[in-house]
């Protein structure tokens, strides 16, 4: 699978993320959603999956201000916006928190210890977050 990642709303990203180096981890992130869930291309199509390399940018974005303001509410009020967008254009939540489980997964001694440990502490806070919301939902 090709994972185009020079869109010039990825190369924005990637200019204020700065010396944090994501691209492998978001390519391996998105190849193992489509490998996992090949209903995302059938539903969404190729604009899709540009939107998904996108938002996992934007994902690690969030998770670097959050970390860089030592401030994890950033990141989970960056997580609940993101889920009603989401949501509203047809993706479930379900994916949402699967998507930072697999990012949890795949970064794992990619990054600086202490910026990993960070980030998984973040990414475990918004999935939380996702689950109550959830919960609350039903």
């Amino acid at each position: 699978m090709n994972i185009p990642t020079k869109s010039s709303t990825v190369q924005k990203i990637k200019a204020d993320i700065g010396n944090l180096d994501v691209e492998p981890i978001v390519e391996k992130v998105v190849v193992t959603m489509y490998n996992d869930f090949p209903f995302l291309e059938e539903k969404f199509g190729e604009k899709g999956k540009e939107r998904t390399i996108e938002d996992n940018f934007y994902h690690f974005l969030y998770l670097n201000t959050a970390y860089k303001l030592n401030d994890t509410q950033t990141f989970v009020d960056y997580v609940m916006w993101l889920n009603s967008v989401l949501v509203s254009r047809g993706l479930k939540t379900d994916m949402i928190i699967y998507n930072f489980e697999k990012i949890q997964e795949n970064m794992t001694g990619m990054l600086d210890k202490k910026v990993e440990e960070s980030f998984v502490s973040y990414l475990d806070d918004g999935i939380q977050a996702l689950k109550e919301y959830k919960q609350e939902s039903e």
